[in-house]
């Protein structure tokens, strides 16, 4: 399968698209071999020496999985988000040529692309030259967010839709924005991604777990993976902890990740002024994301918009109970009572009253933890999932559009 993705682990991001990589792997055990064509955006001079686009673009090398073939393809794409309207075209425009090079040394039997901008828009022309069938991915603010700030961007959706063999949605609330555009060839198929549960379990002795991470032994602490970037709600974020930072000597907020919000979140850690109630990892590879899941009490995660959060699923993989919005596939996961809490997006006066009842609620964290595990085990299994996909992906190659369909109704 000719995988078009723009988002792919680099030597500077090493998260960044990490979760197709991960699906990669249970697929690979039904027979599905994911090679990847990995568009990176360039801009003009004098802004690709910025940071941002430095990180984002060629200059930033890709640093692919053991096991996983891996081609890069460089495109153009100007700044500003106007662009994304011309970013598909600029995506396809640049990998045709390689895609086809490649698919005449190895053959593929399918394209997908891993995101409705700009990967699965690359990948139905792509599919259409080289006469093969498509699928694509919705992972997240490619329908839920890009569509709502630029109209356009809403019909390219349909568009695209139009010419996709399988839409897939990695929630039932990203399946039903799909199923909204009223122009998918079938029934969108919803799909869990997998992640590696063989890394994110439980730990075996906390205690130690944080003192190799030199967190104090005692405190309750709360965890935020993520970009640190308004849309992930950072602002509320700061303004509920605050508060109950100064109320609670035993409560830390830890923070894994990087981004403009960072600033925001240290001024936070002067106001409050207590050694170690603020923790600010920085960007951290994949690897050490489990060793800090281990070591903390639940996780918060306050975005404005989300898809199917990893990082929930992660969580709730270690034993966490989750803080979290009530927003895109966030509730097919956190069942609020149950396995977390719930809260409206922007609302940070529910945002703080759950952080504090898991900081003052010992019991409620451990029940809810234990019941997050189970879930996460059943209904977000990873070989499950992956094998319902690998299912859909396979009669899209053997078998008539009807039986497809069957599939992606079950």
């Amino acid at each position: 399968m000719l995988t078009v993705s723009h988002m792919f682990p680099a030597a500077r991001s090493q998260r960044h698209g990490i979760f197709i990589c991960r699906e990669a792997q249970p697929l690979r055990r039904y027979d599905i071999e994911c090679c990847f064509l990995v568009g990176r955006p360039w801009t003009p001079w004098p802004l690709h020496h910025v940071r941002r686009w430095s990180d984002y673009g060629p200059a930033n090398p890709l640093v692919p999985p053991i096991g996983l073939q891996v081609r890069r393809v460089n495109y153009f794409r100007p700044p500003g988000f106007s662009f994304r309207r011309h970013e598909g075209a600029s995506l396809a425009a640049s990998a045709m040529g390689p895609a086809r090079r490649w698919h005449e040394e190895e053959p593929f039997d399918l394209v997908l692309g891993v995101s409705m901008f700009p990967d699965a828009q690359a990948a139905v022309a792509i599919a259409a030259e080289l006469g093969l069938p498509v699928a694509s991915l919705a992972v997240g603010s490619d329908v839920m967010v890009y569509p709502e700030r630029m109209a356009a961007l809403w019909q390219q959706l349909g568009d695209t839709l139009e010419r996709v063999d399988l839409p897939v949605g990695v929630s039932r609330s990203i399946c039903a924005r799909l199923a909204e555009t009223g122009r998918c060839r079938r029934e969108p198929l919803c799909v869990y991604l997998g992640r590696d549960t063989s890394a994110f379990v439980p730990a075996a002795d906390k205690s130690a777990v944080r003192k190799q991470l030199g967190w104090a032994p005692e405190s309750v602490i709360a965890i935020y993976v993520g970009g640190l970037v308004e849309t992930k709600g950072t602002n509320e974020l700061v303004v509920a902890c605050e508060s109950l930072l100064a109320r609670y000597d035993n409560f830390a907020l830890v923070c894994v990740g990087d981004g403009p919000s960072r600033d925001t979140l240290t001024d936070l850690a002067r106001r409050v002024g207590r050694e170690g109630s603020v923790i600010l990892t920085g960007p951290v590879g994949p690897t050490q994301v489990p060793l800090l899941l281990q070591g903390a009490d639940f996780l918060v995660l306050p975005s404005h918009s989300e898809g199917m959060p990893q990082a929930v699923l992660e969580a709730m993989d270690c034993g966490l109970p989750v803080v979290a919005t009530r927003v895109g596939g966030v509730p097919e996961a956190v069942v609020d009572g149950e396995t977390g809490l719930l809260v409206e997006a922007h609302n940070v006066g529910e945002l703080r009253d759950a952080i504090e009842r898991m900081i003052t609620d010992g019991e409620f964290r451990r029940f809810a933890g234990e019941e997050g595990r189970a879930r996460a085990c059943d209904v977000f299994d990873s070989d499950k999932n992956a094998r319902r996909f690998a299912e859909a992906l396979k009669a899209l190659v053997t078998e008539p559009a009807e039986a497809l369909m069957g599939v992606a109704d079950e």
